[in-house]
């Protein structure tokens, strides 16, 4: 490597270079670099040392400069650099002594750190504004390195638990303490979070404070930078649920009293009806007119569609609604038993969706069943060896409900007024459809088919 190499390496390096003479300190040499870093003309810098740019009392540069002579490592260190103009910057300088021939030369390498420093100040105040955010935060925050020291607790976590930072030096002390024997849950737990340094999330944790009082807290945990020896370091955050856990804990318990309280009225309501059911019973055998026998009978099948409803929601997961399927297909084979038990071709389709009903849908729904099922078995089929009866329960995405009850028997007397029907049964499925806010239509000419529509 030729001279002409090293004076290119001179002249394009990115730091300011100087050449000083060893006697005079006056400069021999500088790059482009430095007279950028300095501000002055080229023709001036000749005429200078360096005292006239590193902020130092001529004392202190000869210091460095002794230092060099008596053959001691270079010198390295952060000084003000001061601009034509007196701007003072921050450089990072090197000097050392180098020999050039007989003679003596210093050589003084200066970068710019300004920049650096800026972003230092400036990580420095984003760090104490950090700081002041965690211990001002209104939720309990830990920050813990990966080895189980605890770096920092905020006067939010003091307070809830009664566990100050002196209490809790190490994440071990503090899990003992707060979790007893569930503490190997959660070791575990933050194993998994030192492990594979992603954010993690642990709710519904039961808690022990100082002075023995249980909280349930959620915690999130996630990665936050490291320690100046590069330990990584977390941050944990909690949220006190104990208020909401207690708010739904009681709830439960009301709950769970209301379930049992419905279900009792089910079962009061069933026996009171099968009281009357028997009364009904017993006073019909003391009456000889056949037709007022046929009234209490219907009575107790009426009866009977509604004792069926309570018992059902006695037994139910939800004593507030009803499978309306199950239901009717219980309430159909009632009503087959007890009006056609030996009507063997008779067949009975039923499409029915599955839906869960209420009780305000449930008893009119199975009493108009009963009425439509029940007058199709009496009067549908005089002189038809066999018979079909339909019966289709559907709701639509807008809650619109439709019941259809048909059959293919000789359909309803020529004439009848659907708007004040002579018989019992059929006032009662106008009068049901009312209590339901539906529309009642006979529809066909084939056997007699009842469709009713209402909103739920």
């Amino acid at each position: 490597m030729n001279e002409n190499f090293f004076q290119t390496v001179f002249e394009q390096a990115s730091e300011g270079i100087v050449l000083i003479d060893g006697a005079s300190r006056y400069l021999l040499e500088a790059n482009k670099a430095f007279g950028e870093l300095v501000g002055y003309p080229e023709e001036l810098l000749f005429s200078m040392t360096l005292n006239d740019f590193i902020d130092l009392s001529p004392v202190g540069v000869e210091r460095l400069y002794n230092q060099a002579l008596a053959g001691k490592d270079q010198y390295v260190g952060e000084v003000k650099c001061r601009r034509q103009g007196g701007t003072l910057i921050d450089v990072e300088l090197r000097l050392s002594l180098i020999h050039f021939g007989e003679k003596e030369l210093f050589c003084a390498v200066i970068r710019d750190i300004t920049m650096y420093r800026r972003v230092e100040k400036d990580l420095l105040e984003t760090g104490g504004r950090f700081r002041q955010a965690v211990f001002a935060a209104p939720l309990p925050i830990m920050i813990h390195a990966e080895d189980g020291l605890v770096v920092v607790v905020n006067s939010e976590w003091t307070k809830r638990t009664g566990y100050a930072f002196k209490d809790i030096p190490t994440i071990d002390a503090w899990v003992r303490k707060a979790f007893g024997t569930d503490s190997a849950s959660m070791f575990e737990k933050l194993g998994f979070l030192y492990k594979t340094k992603t954010a993690c999330t642990y709710e519904d944790l039961s808690v022990t404070t100082s002075n023995g009082e249980k909280l349930v807290w959620n915690f999130c945990s996630a990665p936050a930078g490291t320690l100046p020896d590069e330990r990584r370091l977390f941050i944990t955050i909690a949220m006190d649920v104990t208020a909401g856990k207690r708010t739904e804990n009681d709830l439960k318990a009301a709950l769970h009293e209301k379930d049992s309280m419905l279900r009792e009225v089910h079962l009061r309501a069933k026996n009171n009806m099968q009281v009357i059911m028997s009364l009904l019973n017993l006073q019909s055998r003391y009456i000889n007119n056949p037709d007022a026998q046929e009234f209490f009978r219907e009575s107790q099948e009426r009866v009977r569609a509604m004792v069926l409803i309570h018992e059902m929601l006695c037994n139910s997961g939800n004593p507030a609604r009803i499978d309306f399927n199950e239901y009717a297909r219980s309430l159909v084979g009632g009503i087959i038993s007890a009006y056609s038990p030996n009507q063997s071709n008779l067949q009975v389709e039923m499409r029915i969706s599955r839906i869960v009903v209420s009780l305000e849908i449930a008893v009119p729904c199975g009493l108009i069943i009963h009425e439509l099922v029940s007058n199709s078995l009496k009067h549908g089929f005089p002189d038809v060896k066999s018979g079909m009866i339909s019966i289709d329960f559907d709701c639509d995405e807008a809650g619109l409900y439709t019941l259809v009850v048909g059959d293919n028997g000789i359909g309803l007397p020529r004439g009848l007024d659907m708007e004040a029907p002579a018989t019992l049964g059929l006032s009662l499925v106008t009068t049901l459809a009312k209590q339901l806010q539906g529309v009642v239509e006979f529809i066909g000419t084939s056997g007699t088919v009842c469709k009713i529509s209402f909103r739920g």
